[in-house]
């Protein structure tokens, strides 16, 4: 086949995705225009199609602006003429903008989008909006600075990113200390690079005053098999809100803490039975539920245990505090199940079963404290 065979192919191709994700937008906005009034109609869509809820929202949102807002980027979607990329970027761009102010941009921006390369896209969408629309601007940015916060991304092989969200001044000058301090800091002598050192300043800011003691105790929760600490073993640990870690980071973890034995199916390997007769579950309960369910407990949730709130399946006092009638709920997902027409039962320990309002049902099983159980 020749190049331009080829080249044929893949201009082809990318036509028809775009096709097609401009049907699926299509689609999402028809679905959402249908549910209006109803809140947490996006559950449905999120089970179903195995996207997290904070996805399924940003796509429920994009697709009523492309279908309402951006009619022209949501038809050269759908010839191909751009991608979903662009047609995000104008999205994203265009969404704090009025209709006229938002139609203004998209004119002149489609003119010229499907010579343009994405970043040069976005450059040329971020001039245009300034352009159209300066007063709002400059309350946007004033908006956006109110909008600081900060937080953390797990990533893979037993690292994770921090990062925060500052206006640029304070970015700037945050790095700008870390940068310095790690130059006087290094040494020839040194190995780290100094991407290194600037990683390490940064966690020692963070977390010892400059006397090296710890200014605020904060606990890590890691679960590590027997064998684990003993080295008969390398199954890997697990740290919770992120996720598996090596069995060594989970022994140089497990080196100075404060221990608590939890027993574990031999075969499945999820966590047995712990209860109580009182409303609200006894701090060892909830650790023993964190470590049990690890994340809540919707379908396609992965919002950490320890970060939801503690649910009890069948209501207080019908159902008792224990292990068996309880589970983690992400603040959302709590209200999904008491205010709409989920239904959720736990027919064993850790076993959940939903039905939702369109009569689908789904399952999810207890995870094996430690990942996948042996396979023996």
């Amino acid at each position: 086949m020749e190049v331009v065979s080829f080249l044929d192919a893949l201009a082809y191709h990318d036509k028809q995705i775009a096709y097609h994700q401009a049907q699926l937008m299509r689609t999402l906005a028809d679905y959402a225009i249908a549910c209006e009034g109803e809140e947490f109609f996006d559950a449905e869509i999120a089970a179903a199609m195995r996207w997290t809820s904070r996805w399924t929202s940003d796509q429920v949102a994009m697709a009523l602006d492309l279908a309402s807002k951006l009619p022209s980027t949501l038809d050269a979607l759908e010839k191909g003429e751009i991608d979903l990329y662009k047609a995000r970027v104008l999205y994203d761009k265009t969404m704090p903008l009025t209709a006229d102010l938002a139609a203004q941009v998209e004119e002149r921006v489609l003119v010229k989008a499907p010579d343009l390369t994405s970043a040069q896209m976005r450059q040329l969408t971020n001039r245009v909006v300034m352009r159209v629309d300066p007063e709002g601007q400059r309350e946007r940015a004033e908006q956006r600075k109110a909008q600081r916060c900060m937080g953390i991304d797990a990533l893979e092989d037993d690292v994770a990113r921090v990062w925060a969200f500052l206006p640029a001044h304070l970015a700037t000058a945050c790095y700008a200390r870390v940068d310095a301090i790690a130059r006087q800091v290094k040494t020839p002598a040194d190995p780290r690079t100094l991407d290194q050192i600037r990683a390490d300043v940064f966690a020692d800011l963070l977390l010892a005053t400059p006397d090296g003691a710890s200014a605020v105790k904060v606990e890590l929760y890691v679960a590590i098999s027997a064998a684990t600490v003993m080295g008969l073993s390398e199954q890997p640990g697990e740290l919770a809100g992120y996720g598996p870690i090596t069995a060594d980071l989970a022994r140089e973890l497990a080196g100075d803490s404060t221990w608590r034995r939890l027993l574990t199916e031999p075969v499945t390997g999820a966590a047995l039975e712990f209860g109580t007769s009182t409303y609200r579950p006894p701090a060892a309960l909830r650790r023993f539920i964190w470590a049990r369910d690890r994340t809540c407990r919707h379908p396609g949730c992965m919002r950490p245990a320890q970060k939801s709130e503690l649910d009890h399946t069948e209501p207080f006092p019908l159902g008792d505090t224990s292990e068996a009638n309880m589970g983690p709920f992400c603040k959302r997902h709590h209200r999904v199940k008491h205010r709409t027409a989920w239904e959720v039962t736990q027919p064993t320990p850790g076993t959940f079963c939903f039905r939702s309002p369109a009569g689908r049902t789904y399952r999810r099983d207890p995870e094996p404290v430690l990942g996948d159980p042996p396979p023996f």
